[in-house]
């Protein structure tokens, strides 16, 4: 496998250096995102592909495929995998052999969702995942979240009207949720109320004031993937920058890591403060060639 000595970029006066290890998983992967360290093993999707694989530490090697899917995050489910296929407008539900069991396309009351793209558990173990809409800064703003319930019989939409909605975690006390809007090139806030229902948005962050831009940066820069660490801070992929950005509970940026990907995707957090970034080199043009890293402090 390749290997990169990747730094802390000091954007912030006083803001220390750590000098980190970033090694190569899959220096092959087809748009990958959603990364999820489960029963000792990676698994990721690749939306170019429709696949889920699954890394052992050695190779990597197709754990789930499904035509049309666009597959773009994976979560566990109670003792199953949900996954969100993007293009398809929909999620899987999969049994723990890796077997379809259930296909979700519409909420409770019968609307279809467009684009689901990243799933987030609670502490009862319903889930919230983003429908982030048109990806066009001039559309309609046509984004929500939504909430599966813990019994996995009802699907309500809880936010709309948010301009692409992507990545979301609970926050670190429970109170919020945290949803990155991603052509707004900010992160949401909604206080959590009975039932996963949201209540009023506040805006958490904007991006600009977390970090400077970077040179050549995409016009669609934004955040990606959104993740609460183990360590207590939050991750953002700022896609279209190449880079990480963590974030402490005072929205104080704490570091950045760097990849050689432009279009970082997702994040997800391994043993011992590992983290594994996904990311692409290209957005727009097919095969869609990506990469997932292993990042260590």
């Amino acid at each position: 496998m390749r290997r990169y000595i990747a730094a802390c970029v000091l954007c912030l006066i006083g803001l220390p250096a750590l000098a980190a290890e970033l090694i190569v998983v899959d220096p092959e992967a087809r748009y990958p995102e959603g990364p999820l360290w489960r029963a000792g093993k990676l698994f990721y999707v690749e939306y170019a592909q429709g696949n889920i694989k699954a890394w052992n530490g050695h190779r990597s090697t197709v754990y789930w495929h499904r035509d049309h899917c666009g597959a773009s995050a994976v979560i566990p489910f109670h003792d199953h995998l949900l996954v969100a296929c993007y293009d398809e407008n929909a999620l899987v539900e999969l049994d723990g052999e890796g077997k379809t069991v259930r296909l979700i396309r519409t909420d409770s009351s019968g609307k279809p969702f467009i684009g689901p793209n990243d799933f987030a558990a609670d502490i009862h173990g319903g889930i919230y995942f983003s429908a982030s809409g048109v990806y066009d800064l001039k559309a309609p703003i046509s984004g929500t979240v939504l909430y599966l319930t813990t019994d996995g019989r009802s699907v309500t939409e809880v936010a709309n009207t948010i301009h692409y909605s992507n990545g979301l975690t609970v926050s670190r006390d429970q109170q919020h949720l945290l949803v990155a809007e991603m052509l707004a090139a900010r992160i949401l806030s909604f206080p959590i109320a009975a039932n996963g229902a949201l209540g009023p948005r506040t805006v958490w962050a904007r991006l600009q004031d977390l970090a400077a831009p970077t040179p050549n940066e995409d016009a669609y820069n934004g955040p990606d993937g959104l993740k609460l660490g183990p360590d207590g801070n939050y991750y953002i992929a700022q896609n279209g920058s190449g880079r990480v950005l963590v974030v402490d509970e005072q929205r104080k940026l704490v570091r950045m890591i760097e990849v050689p990907t432009p279009y970082v995707t997702n994040m997800g957090f391994g043993p011992n403060g590992v983290v594994f970034i996904t990311g692409a080199f290209e957005q727009w043009k097919p095969p869609f060639p990506g990469a997932v890293y292993r990042w260590t402090n």
